[in-house]
Protein backbone atom coordinates (compact mmCIF):
# COMPACT_ATOMS: atom_id res chain seq x y z
CA UNK A 1 0.00 0.00 0.00
CA UNK A 2 1.35 3.62 -0.94
CA UNK A 3 1.91 5.81 1.45
CA UNK A 4 0.11 9.25 1.54
CA UNK A 5 2.58 12.08 1.10
CA UNK A 6 0.27 14.08 3.28
CA UNK A 7 1.76 11.63 6.34
CA UNK A 8 4.64 12.90 8.73
CA UNK A 9 7.78 12.14 7.31
CA UNK A 10 10.04 10.25 9.48
CA UNK A 11 12.55 12.54 9.11
CA UNK A 12 10.50 15.24 9.52
CA UNK A 13 11.96 17.19 13.08
CA UNK A 14 9.50 17.97 16.06
CA UNK A 15 9.43 21.93 15.86
CA UNK A 16 8.54 21.34 12.28
CA UNK A 17 5.89 19.39 12.97
CA UNK A 18 4.78 21.54 15.57
CA UNK A 19 5.12 24.60 13.21
CA UNK A 20 3.00 22.54 10.70
CA UNK A 21 0.39 21.71 13.14
CA UNK A 22 0.19 24.71 15.05
CA UNK A 23 -0.86 28.57 15.12
CA UNK A 24 2.30 29.13 13.86
CA UNK A 25 1.39 27.69 10.68
CA UNK A 26 0.74 31.51 8.70
CA UNK A 27 3.28 33.52 10.85
CA UNK A 28 5.40 35.20 8.67
CA UNK A 29 8.43 35.25 11.12
CA UNK A 30 8.34 31.21 10.24
CA UNK A 31 9.11 31.25 6.70
CA UNK A 32 13.18 31.33 7.54
CA UNK A 33 12.36 28.18 9.41
CA UNK A 34 10.40 26.43 6.60
CA UNK A 35 13.26 27.53 4.28
CA UNK A 36 16.17 26.44 6.17
CA UNK A 37 14.10 22.91 6.06
CA UNK A 38 13.90 23.04 2.50
CA UNK A 39 17.44 23.12 2.39
CA UNK A 40 17.62 20.25 4.50
CA UNK A 41 15.96 18.93 2.50
CA UNK A 42 17.17 19.33 -0.53
CA UNK A 43 20.62 18.41 0.31
CA UNK A 44 19.65 14.80 1.64
CA UNK A 45 19.95 12.78 -1.53
CA UNK A 46 17.84 9.91 -0.29
CA UNK A 47 14.66 10.18 -2.47
CA UNK A 48 12.53 7.70 0.22
CA UNK A 49 13.39 10.26 2.93
CA UNK A 50 14.20 13.83 1.61
CA UNK A 51 10.66 15.43 0.47
CA UNK A 52 7.90 16.97 3.07
CA UNK A 53 5.41 18.10 0.48
CA UNK A 54 3.01 19.71 3.89
CA UNK A 55 6.32 21.98 4.37
CA UNK A 56 6.61 23.15 1.39
CA UNK A 57 3.43 23.49 0.53
CA UNK A 58 3.17 25.78 3.81
CA UNK A 59 6.09 27.46 2.83
CA UNK A 60 4.26 28.40 -0.55
CA UNK A 61 1.40 29.57 1.22
CA UNK A 62 3.15 31.79 3.57
CA UNK A 63 4.59 33.63 0.06
CA UNK A 64 0.75 33.91 -1.31
CA UNK A 65 -0.11 35.43 1.56
CA UNK A 66 3.47 37.39 1.55
CA UNK A 67 4.31 38.09 -1.66
CA UNK A 68 6.81 40.66 -0.89
CA UNK A 69 8.84 37.74 1.01
CA UNK A 70 8.68 35.39 -2.17
CA UNK A 71 12.03 33.56 -2.80
CA UNK A 72 12.01 33.10 -6.97
CA UNK A 73 14.72 30.57 -5.91
CA UNK A 74 13.24 28.38 -3.23
CA UNK A 75 10.06 28.28 -5.17
CA UNK A 76 12.40 26.68 -7.98
CA UNK A 77 14.03 24.36 -5.68
CA UNK A 78 10.27 23.61 -4.07
CA UNK A 79 8.49 22.61 -7.53
CA UNK A 80 11.87 20.75 -8.88
CA UNK A 81 11.78 18.31 -5.76
CA UNK A 82 7.88 17.94 -6.29
CA UNK A 83 8.69 17.24 -10.00
CA UNK A 84 9.81 13.79 -9.10
CA UNK A 85 7.18 12.94 -6.49
CA UNK A 86 4.08 11.97 -8.36
CA UNK A 87 1.10 14.24 -7.60
CA UNK A 88 2.91 16.73 -5.78
CA UNK A 89 4.00 18.99 -8.70
CA UNK A 90 0.19 20.12 -9.22
CA UNK A 91 -0.66 20.58 -5.53
CA UNK A 92 2.45 23.34 -5.86
CA UNK A 93 1.18 25.06 -9.00
CA UNK A 94 -2.73 25.87 -7.21
CA UNK A 95 -0.35 28.31 -5.25
CA UNK A 96 1.47 30.06 -7.92
CA UNK A 97 0.45 32.82 -9.42
CA UNK A 98 0.96 33.43 -13.47
CA UNK A 99 3.59 35.88 -13.13
CA UNK A 100 5.59 33.16 -10.84
CA UNK A 101 4.78 30.62 -13.47
CA UNK A 102 6.58 33.12 -15.88
CA UNK A 103 9.98 33.32 -14.69
CA UNK A 104 11.98 31.44 -17.12
CA UNK A 105 13.18 29.00 -14.71
CA UNK A 106 9.62 28.15 -13.23
CA UNK A 107 8.70 27.78 -17.01
CA UNK A 108 11.66 25.52 -17.82
CA UNK A 109 10.15 23.00 -15.11
CA UNK A 110 6.82 23.63 -16.26
CA UNK A 111 8.49 22.18 -19.47
CA UNK A 112 10.11 19.60 -17.84
CA UNK A 113 6.87 18.25 -15.88
CA UNK A 114 4.98 17.95 -19.52
CA UNK A 115 7.26 15.81 -20.62
CA UNK A 116 7.08 13.55 -17.77
CA UNK A 117 3.16 13.45 -18.00
CA UNK A 118 3.32 12.08 -21.64
CA UNK A 119 6.29 9.49 -20.84
CA UNK A 120 8.48 11.54 -23.08
CA UNK A 121 11.70 10.65 -21.01
CA UNK A 122 14.32 10.87 -23.66
CA UNK A 123 12.68 14.72 -24.85
CA UNK A 124 13.20 14.99 -20.61
CA UNK A 125 16.49 14.52 -20.68
CA UNK A 126 17.27 15.94 -23.81
CA UNK A 127 15.60 18.92 -22.47
CA UNK A 128 17.88 18.94 -19.13
CA UNK A 129 20.82 18.64 -21.23
CA UNK A 130 20.01 21.75 -23.45
CA UNK A 131 19.45 23.96 -20.54
CA UNK A 132 21.68 26.89 -21.68
CA UNK A 133 20.83 28.71 -18.46
CA UNK A 134 24.01 29.83 -15.47
CA UNK A 135 22.02 27.36 -13.40
CA UNK A 136 19.93 24.67 -14.62
CA UNK A 137 16.02 23.98 -13.30
CA UNK A 138 17.08 21.77 -10.94
CA UNK A 139 20.46 22.73 -9.34
CA UNK A 140 20.91 22.31 -5.73
CA UNK A 141 18.39 19.22 -5.64
CA UNK A 142 20.88 16.28 -4.60
CA UNK A 143 19.93 12.95 -5.55
CA UNK A 144 17.45 14.47 -8.54
CA UNK A 145 18.66 11.67 -10.61
CA UNK A 146 18.22 8.95 -8.69
CA UNK A 147 14.96 10.03 -7.85
CA UNK A 148 13.50 10.66 -11.26
CA UNK A 149 14.96 7.05 -12.60
CA UNK A 150 13.10 5.74 -9.71
CA UNK A 151 9.97 7.40 -10.94
CA UNK A 152 10.72 6.28 -14.64
CA UNK A 153 11.48 2.76 -13.58
CA UNK A 154 8.02 2.61 -11.95
CA UNK A 155 6.31 3.57 -15.16
CA UNK A 156 8.74 0.96 -17.36
CA UNK A 157 7.56 -1.72 -14.80
CA UNK A 158 4.00 -1.13 -14.44
CA UNK A 159 4.08 -1.03 -18.94
CA UNK A 160 6.14 -3.67 -20.20
CA UNK A 161 6.62 -6.88 -20.01
CA UNK A 162 9.48 -7.26 -22.01
CA UNK A 163 11.46 -3.77 -23.68
CA UNK A 164 15.05 -3.60 -25.80
CA UNK A 165 17.60 -2.68 -23.36
CA UNK A 166 18.38 0.22 -25.93
CA UNK A 167 15.01 1.95 -25.06
CA UNK A 168 15.58 1.53 -21.48
CA UNK A 169 18.67 3.31 -21.33
CA UNK A 170 17.40 6.26 -23.20
CA UNK A 171 14.64 6.48 -21.12
CA UNK A 172 16.75 6.30 -17.74
CA UNK A 173 19.86 7.94 -19.88
CA UNK A 174 22.02 5.45 -19.03
CA UNK A 175 24.62 4.13 -21.32
CA UNK A 176 24.50 0.18 -21.72
CA UNK A 177 27.03 -1.21 -19.42
CA UNK A 178 24.78 1.05 -16.68
CA UNK A 179 21.12 -0.35 -17.56
CA UNK A 180 22.71 -3.87 -17.61
CA UNK A 181 23.89 -3.09 -14.29
CA UNK A 182 20.23 -1.22 -13.39
CA UNK A 183 18.67 -4.93 -14.61
CA UNK A 184 20.80 -6.82 -12.18
CA UNK A 185 19.43 -4.15 -9.28
CA UNK A 186 16.08 -5.00 -10.23
CA UNK A 187 15.94 -8.20 -10.80
CA UNK A 188 15.55 -8.18 -14.44
CA UNK A 189 16.76 -10.87 -17.25
CA UNK A 190 18.26 -9.62 -20.08
CA UNK A 191 18.93 -11.90 -23.53
CA UNK A 192 19.51 -10.95 -27.11
CA UNK A 193 18.93 -6.93 -25.97
CA UNK A 194 15.64 -7.72 -24.52
CA UNK A 195 14.57 -6.83 -21.17
CA UNK A 196 12.22 -9.20 -19.63
CA UNK A 197 10.11 -7.33 -16.08
CA UNK A 198 8.12 -9.52 -13.64
CA UNK A 199 4.51 -9.68 -14.43
CA UNK A 200 2.50 -7.47 -11.83
CA UNK A 201 -0.97 -6.69 -11.97
CA UNK A 202 -0.34 -3.20 -14.36
CA UNK A 203 1.27 -4.45 -17.38
CA UNK A 204 -0.21 -8.35 -17.52
CA UNK A 205 -2.47 -8.34 -20.45
CA UNK A 206 -5.94 -9.77 -18.99
CA UNK A 207 -9.18 -10.97 -21.28
CA UNK A 208 -11.91 -8.99 -20.12
CA UNK A 209 -15.73 -10.98 -20.92
CA UNK A 210 -18.46 -8.21 -21.25
CA UNK A 211 -21.46 -9.89 -20.54
CA UNK A 212 -25.00 -8.10 -21.10
CA UNK A 213 -27.75 -10.05 -19.63
CA UNK A 214 -30.89 -8.41 -21.35
CA UNK A 215 -34.12 -9.77 -20.15
CA UNK A 216 -36.77 -10.61 -23.26
CA UNK A 217 -39.12 -8.33 -22.18
CA UNK A 218 -36.87 -5.63 -22.67
CA UNK A 219 -36.13 -6.69 -25.79
CA UNK A 220 -39.61 -6.41 -26.78
CA UNK A 221 -39.88 -2.56 -25.46
CA UNK A 222 -36.17 -2.01 -27.32
CA UNK A 223 -37.62 -3.62 -30.88
CA UNK A 224 -40.95 -2.16 -30.46
CA UNK A 225 -39.16 1.59 -29.97
CA UNK A 226 -37.21 0.67 -33.17
CA UNK A 227 -40.14 0.15 -35.11
CA UNK A 228 -42.02 3.42 -34.03
CA UNK A 229 -39.11 5.71 -35.22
Amino acid sequence: MAVSSFARPASRPEDIDALLTGVERYNPDKIGVLEDYLAHQCANPDPATNHDIMANLALLKMYQFNPTMLDIDVVRRILAKALISTGDFNLCLYLLTDDICQDPSISKLLALREHLERAQFDAFWKEMEDDDEEESAVDGIAGFDKGLRKLIINEITSTFQTVETQLVGKMVNLDEEAVLRLAKEQGWSVSNGIVSLPLKAENEAKTTVIKENVKFEQLTKILGAANDI
